[in-house]
């Protein structure tokens, strides 16, 4: 499968740079053949010289790159065979973001030699008394801007292909980090500016020449089929180079771009394993390098929000994240339920404390979900207590008292559903008592600039904490002060057990049970 990937790669590689050449060549003899150069047709010969020479320094051209590269393809070759490679060296990855850049200096030079060779021997060939230098100039400046196109078309054209082999040479990304050739996104539309822009010149050039040429001549009627070819070729040419630039140059900008935005989206709708593949040292690849670090930020918050969820609540950690560790609190009207397990300390005796852990932990998950799925902030596990808030500022609700009730409602069918577990467990069951007070509080951060934590204090808790002791002494597993009791009456049923002395509060308060709620 490697050996196969190397054979693929090098093989497009091999056809880019030999195809972009010969191409290149083709359509520069003909420019000249054609619609330029006047040549007496006994000296036809010259074409295939003309055309014999590049051909040879390609073929050389094919060897220096062969080379260049070696170092780079063989260590290319044993990495694809292999399921973990090592990191690639220094110099290694320098040559392989330099690919497209060597290959590209390669043509040009080679194009620039030949350029010179078949201009000096157009202009001896043509020269009637001497050298014609009018022709040396004119195929030499010609050839060399042709080959001027064709290693910038090799250039994109490589780049492209070699773009999705980087990966394997840099797996975390860091293309920035070493030092080779980066052509930025400005000097791309430079480049994209500048090479739409020669089919135009060379047209106004020619075009003028032939003008000049036809108003001299006896005959210029003569010269327009010559001035026709010349249009329709430089046309054509033209409309070949921006295809040749739109799925070259335009793609390595259009792409990465299109690739980010759809990465972009997937993280925004919560996906955060999403991973760019840098694959350019220019500013292309600095974005894909700041997504992927972005990403790898958010995973890591995300993480942290789930570390900071396990010791308080989402609500709570979604508040502190937003706001920040603020001290201080507001005045707010809630309904409060606290829970506490009968008979814990004779349970702590009769049990190890592993097990007895193991225990609380189950439970207390059991509550848990049923305080969260009526809307509660589980505010504090204490031991075998737990205090639950409706109302706060971090879970709103203008119906907290109907929902603390339904959650009270629902620890009772919990335990029940806890209980049978238990026994088959083989360990002991556990009997609960519920008090539910709706009343002023105050919500927030309270604690020091060390630590914070995100409480209620006032009445309502107290209420709620005596409600739950004196569930014992009248024999029922809920009870609910007046205010929560009238907040819900018409909708859930309670009744009442009388005017009794709340410790704590000076006068007699009117209590309620929760019907179908007996003791477990």
């Amino acid at each position: 499968m490697g050996a196969n990937r190397y054979r693929r790669v090098n093989r497009y590689l091999v056809l880019i740079n030999a195809g972009g050449n010969l191409c290149g060549a083709a359509l520069t003899l003909l420019y000249f053949a054609l619609v330029h150069i006047e040549v007496e047709p006994q000296l036809g010969w010259m074409w295939g010289i003309a055309g014999t020479v590049p051909l040879a320094l390609m073929i050389l051209g094919a060897a220096l790159r062969e080379r260049s590269l070696r170092p780079l393809n063989e260590w290319y070759l044993q990495a694809t065979q292999e399921q973990d490679p090592p990191p690639a060296p220094q110099h290694i990855r320098r040559l392989a973001l330099n690919v497209p850049a060597i290959s590209a200096s390669i043509t040009l030079i080679v194009w620039l030699v030949g350029g010179l060779s078949a201009g000096a021997l157009v202009g001896v060939v043509t020269g009637q008394r001497g050298v014609n230098w009018t022709a040396f100039l004119q195929t030499s400046i010609g050839s060399v801007i042709a080959g001027l196109i064709t290693a910038v078309l090799i250039y994109f054209a490589v780049e492209r292909v070699w773009q999705s082999e980087l990966p394997l040479f840099f797996p975390r990304g860091n293309l920035t980090e070493t030092p080779s050739f980066r052509l930025t996104v400005k000097r791309r539309l430079l480049v994209l500016f500048g090479m739409s822009t020669i089919p135009l010149l060379f047209l106004v050039v020619t075009v003028y020449s032939r003008a000049v040429q036809m108003v001299e001549s006896p005959q210029p009627v003569a010269l327009l089929p010559g001035l026709l070819r010349l249009e329709l070729f430089m046309v054509g040419v033209g409309l070949l180079l921006a295809v040749a630039l739109a799925s070259t140059l335009g793609a390595s900008l259009v792409e990465p771009l299109e690739t980010l935005s759809q990465h972009m989206d997937a993280v925004r709708q919560g996906n955060l394993d999403r991973h760019m593949a840098v694959t350019s040292s220019d500013e292309l690849g600095m974005l894909a390098e700041g997504f992927n670090a972005m990403v790898d930020g958010l995973r890591r918050e995300e993480v942290i929000r789930s570390l900071f969820g396990l010791y308080v609540t989402p609500q709570v950690a979604d508040y502190a994240i937003q706001h920040g560790a603020e001290r201080g609190g507001q005045l707010i009207e809630t309904t409060v339920v606290f829970t506490d397990v009968r008979d814990f300390t004779s349970l702590t005796e009769r049990m190890e404390p592993v097990v007895l852990i193991a225990l609380l932990n189950r439970y207390f998950q059991a509550m848990s979900a049923v305080a969260m799925e009526h809307g509660g902030l589980v505010n504090k596990f204490g031991g075998d207590s737990l205090l639950i808030v409706f109302g706060t500022p971090l879970n709103p609700a203008p119906d907290h008292a109907r929902r603390a009730i339904q959650a009270a409602r629902g620890f009772v069918l919990a335990l029940k559903a806890f209980n049978e577990d238990q026994v088959r467990r083989g360990e002991p069951t556990l009997r609960i008592g519920v008090g539910v007070a709706t009343g002023p509080v105050v919500a927030g951060n309270v604690g020091s600039e060390e630590r914070l934590e995100y409480t209620v204090i006032g009445d309502a808790v107290n209420v709620a904490s005596r409600l739950e002791a004196m569930t014992k002494e009248v024999e029922a597993t809920v009870l609910l002060n007046e205010r929560a009791a009238l907040a819900v009456q018409d909708k859930i049923p309670v009744a009442p057990i009388g005017c009794t002395k709340v410790r704590g509060k000076q006068k007699p308060q009117q209590i309620y049970a929760l019907e179908l709620c007996t003791p477990p």
